[in-house]
Order: C-alpha cells, then sequence, then structure tokens
C-alpha cells in the first residue's frame, strides 16, 4: 500500500512540475452529460461506413493513453539504440522506435478527427551520448517487458472500445507489437540471455 501511495505522490509531483513548465498536454476535456442517455440503434456499434459517431470517454482515455505509453518508449529505445554495443539489437531497437511512431500517428488521427489534442512526443530529451550506462541484455530485456505491457494495454482497450473501427485498429496493431516481440525473444535466445522460467513436467518425457 505504502508503495502505491509513493508512486502516486511521485507522479502528482511530475505531473505540477510539467505544468508549471508548460510542457504537459492536458488530457482532452469532454462536454459533462446533462442527462442519461440510452443507446438505441446499433449504429453506436458502426465505425467503417457512413457516419461516425463521436469517441466514448473509454476510447479517448485508452488513446490518449496509449499514444502517451507509446511516446515514453520511443524515446527509451532512441537512447538504447544511441549506446548499444551489438548490431542485430541496435537495429532491433531502431525497427522498434519506426513501429512506436507509426502507431503514435494512428492513434493521434482518431483524436484529431473528433478534434482532440494528442501528447506530444518527448524524444528531443533524449541526450546526445553513446556511451551506455546498462548492458545490451539489460536494455533489450527492458524492451521486451514495455513491449509486453504494451500488447496488455491494447488488449484492455479493445475491450473498452464498441466502435468497430477503433477495436479493429488495436487488433491489427497489437499484431504487429507480437511480432516484435517474437523477434526481440530470438535476440535474447541467440545472445544466450533468456532464462528458462518455470514450468510443468514433461509427463511424457519422464515417462521414457
Amino acid at each position: 500500500m505504502s508503495c502505491i501511495s509513493s508512486t502516486m505522490e511521485l507522479f502528482n509531483e511530475t505531473t505540477d512540475l510539467l505544468l508549471k513548465k508548460g510542457i504537459e498536454v492536458r488530457s482532452p476535456y469532454i462536454p459533462y452529460l446533462q442527462e442519461v442517455d440510452m443507446v438505441e440503434k446499433q449504429h453506436f456499434l458502426a465505425g467503417w461506413w457512413g457516419e461516425q459517431r463521436p469517441l466514448t470517454a473509454a476510447e479517448i482515455t485508452h488513446l490518449f493513453s496509449n499514444i502517451q505509453t507509446n511516446h515514453m518508449g520511443t524515446a527509451v529505445i532512441t537512447g538504447f539504440a544511441q549506446v548499444a554495443k551489438s548490431k542485430d539489437v541496435r537495429d532491433y531497437f531502431k525497427r522498434g522506435k519506426e513501429i512506436s511512431k507509426e502507431q503514435i500517428e494512428v492513434f493521434s488521427k482518431s483524436l484529431h478527427e473528433d478534434d482532440l489534442p494528442a501528447p506530444v512526443t518527448w524524444d528531443a530529451q533524449v541526450q546526445d551520448t553513446t556511451e551506455s550506462p546498462f548492458s545490451d541484455k539489460l536494455m533489450l530485456f527492458q524492451i521486451s517487458l514495455m513491449t509486453a505491457a504494451g500488447m496488455g494495454n491494447y488488449g484492455t482497450a479493445i475491450s473498452a472500445s464498441p466502435r468497430r473501427d477503433i477495436a479493429a485498429v488495436y487488433v491489427r496493431l497489437q499484431g504487429e507489437i507480437g511480432l516484435y516481440a517474437e523477434d526481440g525473444l530470438n535476440l535474447l535466445i541467440k545472445h544466450a540471455w533468456l532464462e528458462r522460467p518455470p514450468h510443468a513436467a514433461d509427463r511424457d518425457q519422464l515417462m521414457k
């Protein structure tokens, strides 16, 4: 419980500092509901053809937060790509940066179509150093964890996005990330950096 409280306190202090410096983009505002409005038509789920309904608060929240996490990932992976020693690891990081930037554009487009703001990039804050404070193994493992977390975020967003076109975008991008994550695991295996996790007993092997 104390860890959660201290994390929330640090988050609030960081947000206040960003706002004071004028470099924080506020989350989108939407009008307050004046009365309960029930969904009466299946068109609420539509999204590919004809007139589209505005994004719901939940859809906006997930689009905005997924842009933020991708911006953070882009900044981190940019720094890692500058300092990685192995060429294959460096190339993997550069590819991840391009994937993240493309997905940011997709999410931002959905917000801009409803005249809503999108978070700004943090790439300019990355230092120009080429001296690594971390090993390639640690950096690759960190990116693998961030990639897995991103896939989980997209899965949650799918469940909260009734509009079919928004959900379909998440499914497509999640598949793209899945292939990237698999290539990251292959790199970890190639360099003998992946420890075998605990697993069930191989009964067939034991019975031989």
